[in-house]
């Protein structure tokens, strides 16, 4: 149960189709496209728009000394590849990957770094239907499907040491206890869940 705007509500997460991600075989073009990505990189997927904030991403790459993999599509494009020279660091562009590329993207990572804020945030669950664990905010809706330490990390402070900390706590993270978690999430949980709620409320 949650309040909103007021009120106690009963929160239902969407559905997410896990298996797709978790049972995704690798293909000559997945195998091709991973093959020219880092050896070991942190990932960063979404619409390239300024209020994803890949630029934390970058950041995590940089205080963590790992390469980046940004994969998505979009008109901040350009201030990322700007921000990535000016701090240096290596990172390489994925332009609109398909989902069987987007699954092999998230299971050769080593964590998806997810600093967008969002109401619930489906990526990080397809990260860990892969087994890969994810650093993401302490709050919103990335809070309710990573578990801190167990799944993954979540952050507080963007920078430095705290955001280092944070990404080595997601990398030693269970890739077994990610994909039970990314379960939780399936669509038949979703669907049991509404028919539960339903059945009570019409009783």
């Amino acid at each position: 149960m949650a309040w909103a705007w007021e009120r106690e509500a009963t929160v239902i997460h969407p559905p997410i189709d896990v298996a797709r991600f978790a049972d995704a075989q690798p293909t000559d073009e997945t195998d091709a496209a991973v093959a020219g990505l880092p050896p070991e990189y942190l990932l960063g997927v979404s619409r390239f728009v300024p209020y994803k904030r890949l630029e934390l991403v970058i950041e995590a790459g940089a205080v963590s000394g790992l390469p980046v993999v940004l994969a998505g599509g979009g008109a901040d494009e350009g201030r990322l590849r700007a921000y990535a020279e000016e701090r240096g660091h290596a990172v390489t562009f994925v332009r609109d990957p398909s989902s069987t590329l987007l699954a092999a993207l998230y299971r050769n990572a080593l964590a998806l770094v997810f600093p967008a804020v969002e109401d619930f945030g489906i990526m990080p669950v397809e990260a860990m239907a892969t087994g890969t664990p994810v650093v993401g905010n302490a709050f919103g809706g990335v809070s309710e499907s990573v578990v801190d330490g167990v799944t993954g990390a979540l952050v507080h402070d963007w920078s430095g040491t705290d955001l280092a900390d944070a990404v080595e706590r997601a990398i030693a993270s269970s890739r077994e206890a990610c994909v039970q978690r990314a379960f939780e999430f399936d669509r038949p949980v979703f669907e049991a869940r509404i028919a539960q709620w339903v059945a009570e409320e019409t009783a």
